[in-house]
């Protein structure tokens, strides 16, 4: 009997069973702090995104306008340049690096239009050194600020 007494005394005290399993407040609270913390970096970058590509479009608008100051040959030389650099922002530097027919090609192909190849705009891509005409870079700049400011890159 002794045996007994002491395999009675190594016994636990009477308790409750132990708690039903689920979630608890611990268990969900980190998944969502996660969650929102991500949703929270997403939004933070998103803006960031879209005011890019408006900058682009802005940037070359405004530098645009001010080309309209200059004379025909230089107004046409920064917008060469600039043309060329919208190009490479929106279409990547390759796009960018054509030369002649082909760029002009691209750049109807681009702006969904065929005036860089049949209209006045062809000055930019193949006729830089021919002779200069006050009317067409005039209307050469008006056309190219409705383009850009449809750019998106």
């Amino acid at each position: 009997m002794q045996d007994a007494d002491k395999i009675l005394e190594a016994l636990r005290p009477a308790h409750l069973p132990p708690a039903a399993l689920g979630f608890g407040f611990g268990d969900v609270a980190l998944p969502v702090a996660i969650g929102l913390l991500l949703a929270l970096l997403a939004a933070l970058a998103w803006p960031r995104r879209i005011r890019g590509r408006a900058r682009v479009s802005a940037s070359a608008l405004a530098e645009l306008r001010r080309a309209r100051a200059l004379p025909p040959a230089e107004a046409q030389l920064v917008q060469a340049r600039l043309l060329r650099r919208v190009v490479a922002a929106q279409d990547g530097k390759a796009a960018a690096e054509l030369r002649g027919d082909a760029f002009a090609a691209h750049l109807d192909r681009s702006f969904s239009t065929d005036f860089f190849t049949t209209g006045a705009g062809r000055s930019l891509a193949t006729g830089l050194y021919a002779p200069d005409d006050a009317g067409a870079a005039e209307a050469v700049s008006v056309q190219l600020e409705r383009l850009f400011a449809g750019v998106k890159a």
